[in-house]
């Protein structure tokens, strides 16, 4: 028996074709054949009653609406049949084949195919949700531990405020370990929060890593990667390659940040990239709470502020078209743009006020060969 559960998203993007239907009969045969059971948070189960009508069905017809428009931008460049291609004016060439008049036809007609497709899809997770499913309901210690994680900026509270996404993953853990359930898996699209980036690759945030030890229960980022693990090469890896694209993709569009430096000086909006993080050094003082502290008999409603181990790396990125250096304050969230002049200099976020040092070495050319960002340990928390 295979246990797992996916997140709302997660759900929502299976269902509108952002990885092969297949997957998702798959798991209907699987689980009707007891093969496979879904654990399902109920906060999953309402979020998903509220989007899944606007949320599955706009996914689906987006992407074939950027293709559509796509094509259409092609065929205002090429003609309906070629005749305006610029290798006709290159190469003295007449030919009027209709190369994408029929292609233009035919790919128009899909739209009807794909909103028939999507009402099947909702109406198949609808019924795994009814009848096949096993319910959960959120813990009181369930919400306490969500709590402290925000409260200590752990993951999945590295980005914005996930408590939902915390307590789904949360309360699916608590279930495994409750009822001693091995090797579960769970599936979740919100990499932004529950990941780290290294080395190029985004893993399972260091935060998590003992939670998911403790439940026996493995992560992943794309479905078909985790059913690959039950049935073998049911996605192959050309797929999994393409569906990981798609996910970058989609977190670009859904969460861009724009140059500063453009907005102000030329009221223009330009992307910024981010890469690999860059090396933070957290020098400030920590308050921390102690469980095995004596409190006062009159403290038991006092807040504790608990702080997780300061984070060692912090997201950075640069305009994709005048190189403005950019950095997210891992306190507040703010973007903020980070002037030639600001480096070995002390700079405020202008978010939070939060006191940041770049410091920055170069070699005998000027060229900046190392850098990395201090939060001075005079700032206090």
């Amino acid at each position: 028996m295979h246990y797992i559960a996916l997140d709302t998203n997660t759900w929502v993007y299976l269902a509108n074709g952002m990885e092969p239907v297949r997957l998702l009969h798959y798991l209907k045969n699987e689980v009707e054949n007891g093969n496979i059971r879904i654990i399902l948070p109920d906060i999953v189960s309402n979020e998903w009653e509220v989007h899944k009508e606007k949320s599955v069905r706009q996914g689906s017809l987006k992407h074939f609406n950027d293709i559509k428009e796509a094509l259409d931008r092609l065929r205002k460049l090429l003609g309906e049949k070629g005749e305006k291609g610029f290798l006709s004016f290159l190469l003295n060439e007449d030919d009027k084949k209709e190369y994408f008049e029929d292609f233009f036809k035919s790919f128009k007609q899909k739209k009807k195919e794909i909103e028939d497709a999507v009402n099947e899809n909702i109406k198949l997770v609808d019924d795994l949700f009814k009848n096949h499913a096993v319910k959960i309901d959120i813990k009181d210690n369930i919400y306490k531990k969500a709590g402290l994680f925000a409260l200590g900026k752990k993951a999945p509270f590295k980005m914005k405020n996930s408590f939902a996404d915390a307590l789904i993953l949360f309360s699916y853990l608590d279930f495994l370990v409750t009822e001693d359930i091995e090797d579960a898996i769970f599936v979740t699209y919100n990499t932004g929060d529950f990941c780290e980036k290294k080395e190029g690759k985004k893993i399972l945030h260091p935060d998590l890593i003992d939670e998911f030890n403790h439940a026996k229960c493995k992560f992943y980022k794309i479905v078909g990667e985790a059913i690959n693990t039950i049935e073998k090469d049911i996605v192959s890896m050309e797929e999994l390659e393409l569906i990981e694209e798609m996910q970058n993709e989609r977190a670009r569009n859904d969460n861009p940040e724009f140059c500063e430096l453009c907005q102000d000086n030329n009221n223009e909006y330009h992307e910024i990239i981010f890469d690999n993080p860059v090396e933070l050094i957290d020098e400030r003082i920590k308050n921390r709470y102690d469980p095995n502290q004596l409190e006062l008999a009159f403290g038991d409603n006092f807040v504790k502020k608990i702080i997780s181990e300061p984070p060692t790396t912090i997201e950075v990125g640069y305009c994709d078209w005048c190189n403005t250096e950019h950095f997210i304050c891992i306190d507040c969230g703010k973007l903020n743009a980070l002037w030639q002049g600001d480096y070995n200099e002390n700079i405020e976020c202008q978010g939070c006020g939060l006191t940041y040092f770049v410091k920055i070495t170069t070699d005998r050319k000027g060229m900046i060969e190392g850098k990395v960002y201090i939060i001075p340990k005079k700032t206090l928390i």
